[in-house]
């Protein structure tokens, strides 16, 4: 019985260790209604400053000039890369300096954020992201 207890509770410690570590990986993944307006639909037009083709999401950085002439600096959250391979995606689909308009959800809280439905380019060529969207409503 001596042995059995200390053992005992070394597993208890570990067990409470590891659910201590993998806290963070829990709350690292979030719902897309918390960020996004999901009845609401935008089209966003800029030139891509970078793109990040990593789990777990995409992100695109993008600089919008607004009428005044100052830029805005605007991100844009899209499916895993896994996702985005099926859907013809790659690690090369969007490079700095494309012209792009991004159709998408906007972030609830009004930053220039937003889940990108599709990416159109200034060729015509499309990417998809969230499914295809219904058409913008409201030009930014």
């Amino acid at each position: 019985m001596r042995l059995v207890l200390p053992i005992l509770r070394s597993c208890q410690l570990m067990a409470v260790l590891l659910l201590a570590a993998s806290a963070p990986c829990v709350m690292a993944h979030h719902s897309f209604a918390v960020h996004f307006v999901d009845d609401r639909v935008i089209d966003v037009s800029g030139t891509v400053t970078a793109f990040r083709f990593a789990n777990p999401h995409g992100m695109l950085a993008f600089d919008v000039r607004k009428e005044d002439g100052s830029v805005e600096h605007w991100r844009a959250e899209t499916n895993s890369p896994n996702v985005l391979r099926r859907r013809g995606w790659s690690k090369d689909s969007l490079q700095p300096g494309d012209s792009i308009t991004v159709t998408g959800f906007p972030s609830r809280d009004g930053t220039p954020y937003m889940r990108i439905s599709r990416v159109k380019f200034a060729d015509g060529r499309e990417l998809v992201g969230q499914g295809m969207a219904a058409p913008a409503d409201d030009k930014e």
